[in-house]
C-alpha cells in the first residue's frame, strides 16, 4: 500500500507541473482610450535638469504623455541606451540637444500648450508576454477600424518606457524611452478593419535593458501605441491616438482557475494518499497474525493467533515432510483478541504451515507459519 501511495503521487506530479508550466505568463486586453495628454518628447542634453523637472510635473498631473530620450547616454558612461534615441532625433530632423517633439513633430518646447485631445482612431488593443521557464517574446496585438482613408505617411509606433528608471551612476529618469518601433504594416482604406501585430523577441528586449524574468515585476514597464499621421486630404499631420498602459505582471493577469488548478490537483494528490494511508492502516490493524515457537516438549508447537477483525478460520495445510495429530480448531474468533494454543506434529526438517481464514471486511487471507527444524533448534 505505501508502494501504492508512492505511485500515485509519481503519477500526479508531472501533471501537475504540467498544468502550472504556463505559455503565456501574462497577458491583459485594452479597450480604446477616448483621450489622452498630448504626446511630448523631450532629449536629454546637458543642464536640462530644470525644464526635465517641470515636464515630469506635467506629465504626474496627467497634462502631458511624457517620452524622454536619454540622447548622449553612451557619453555619460550611465548604462542607458541611446542608439533609438539617435534614431529618433534623425527621425524628426533634429541636431542638437536639450531638444524637444511636440505632438509628433520638431517644436520648440517653449511653444508647448499642455492639452487632452481626443483621440481620432479607437484602438483596442492586447499585450501577451510568452515563454517557457521565463518571458521570451513579446507580443503585442491591435484592432481597429479606419474612420476614413488614412494618409500614406500614417505609422503606428510602439514605445516602451521605463517608468522609474535608475542609471549605474544613480541618477533617476521618469519614462525613460527602452525602445522604439514604427510600423505601417495596416490596411490605409476608409472602414478597414485592421488587425496589426508587433512581436518583440527576448534579444531584442535584452538589447534594449529591457528584464522581463518572470513576469512578476512586468509594470516597471509600459508600452505605448501612437499612431501618427492624418486621413487623407488633410493638410497637416499629428499624433491621431494614443494608447497607453503598464505591461501586466504575470500575478495581475493569471486567469485565476489557472492559480486554483495546481492547488486544486494537489488537495486531490493529498486525499488519495490520505484514502491509501487510512486504507493500510485500517488492512494493519485489521488483519491476524500468526506467530508460533516450539516449545520444550518434543515435537508440539505453542502457537498465538493475533486478532483484529473477527475472523473464521479455515483449513490448516501442513508443509512437505510433516503431518499434524491434531488441528487448529475451525470456528469464528471475535476481533482484538490474542488466542493461544498448541498442535501436535511429527516429522523432520524445516517445518512451515498455512492457515486459511476469512477476515470481516478484508476477505479471505492465508497466515504462514515457519519454524526451523526442532534438531538443529536444540
Amino acid at each position: 500500500m505505501r508502494a501504492l501511495a508512492i505511485f500515485v503521487v509519481l503519477l500526479l506530479v508531472p501533471l501537475a507541473t504540467a498544468i502550472s508550466d504556463l505559455t503565456i505568463y501574462s497577458e491583459k486586453h485594452y479597450d480604446s482610450q477616448d483621450e489622452a495628454p498630448i504626446l511630448v518628447e523631450w532629449f536629454h542634453g546637458p543642464g536640462d535638469e530644470n525644464r526635465v523637472e517641470q515636464l515630469e510635473r506635467l506629465e504626474n498631473d496627467g497634462e502631458i504623455t511624457l517620452l524622454h530620450w536619454r540622447t548622449g547616454a553612451e557619453d555619460e558612461n550611465g548604462g542607458l541606451p541611446d542608439d533609438d534615441a539617435k534614431s529618433r532625433m534623425m527621425y524628426h530632423g533634429l541636431t542638437n540637444t536639450s531638444s524637444a517633439a511636440i505632438d509628433g513633430y520638431a517644436e520648440n518646447i517653449s511653444d508647448l500648450n499642455p492639452k487632452i485631445n481626443t483621440n481620432e482612431v479607437m484602438i483596442d488593443w492586447n499585450i501577451q508576454l510568452i515563454g517557457s521557464t521565463e518571458v521570451e517574446l513579446l507580443n503585442i496585438t491591435a484592432t481597429w477600424t479606419n474612420p476614413q482613408t488614412l494618409n500614406g505617411a500614417t505609422q503606428m509606433h510602439v514605445f516602451i518606457i521605463e517608468t522609474d528608471a535608475i542609471d549605474d551612476r544613480g541618477r533617476e529618469i521618469k519614462n525613460l524611452v527602452r525602445d522604439w518601433a514604427p510600423s505601417a504594416s495596416f490596411n490605409f482604406s476608409n472602414g478597414s478593419e485592421n488587425n496589426w501585430n508587433e512581436t518583440i523577441t527576448k534579444d531584442h528586449l535584452d538589447g534594449a535593458g529591457i528584464e522581463l524574468g518572470d513576469a512578476s515585476h512586468a509594470n516597471k514597464y509600459e508600452i505605448l501605441l501612437v499612431m501618427i499621421g492624418g486621413f487623407e486630404n488633410d493638410s497637416a499631420n499629428r499624433v491621431m491616438s494614443i494608447q497607453r498602459s503598464e505591461m501586466p505582471t504575470y500575478w495581475q493577469s493569471v486567469d485565476q482557475s489557472a492559480t486554483l488548478t495546481p492547488a486544486i490537483l494537489l488537495i486531490i494528490v493529498i486525499v488519495c494518499i490520505g484514502f491509501v494511508v487510512m486504507a493500510e492502516r485500517k488492512r494493519e490493524l485489521g488483519l491476524p497474525r500468526l506467530e508460533g515457537s516450539w516449545s520444550s516438549e518434543e515435537n508440539v508447537i505453542e502457537y498465538r493467533l493475533i486478532v483484529g477483525n473477527p475472523i473464521e478460520i479455515g483449513e490448516l495445510n501442513i508443509g512437505e515432510g510433516w503431518r499434524a495429530n491434531g488441528k487448529i480448531k475451525r470456528e469464528r474468533l471475535l476481533g482484538s483478541k490474542t488466542h493461544e494454543g498448541t498442535l501436535k506434529v511429527s516429522g523432520s526438517g524445516d517445518f512451515s504451515l498455512r492457515l486459511a481464514v476469512k477476515v470481516d471486511e478484508l476477505g479471505d487471507w492465508i497466515l504462514d507459519l515457519n519454524l526451523p527444524d526442532p534438531v538443529s533448534n536444540n
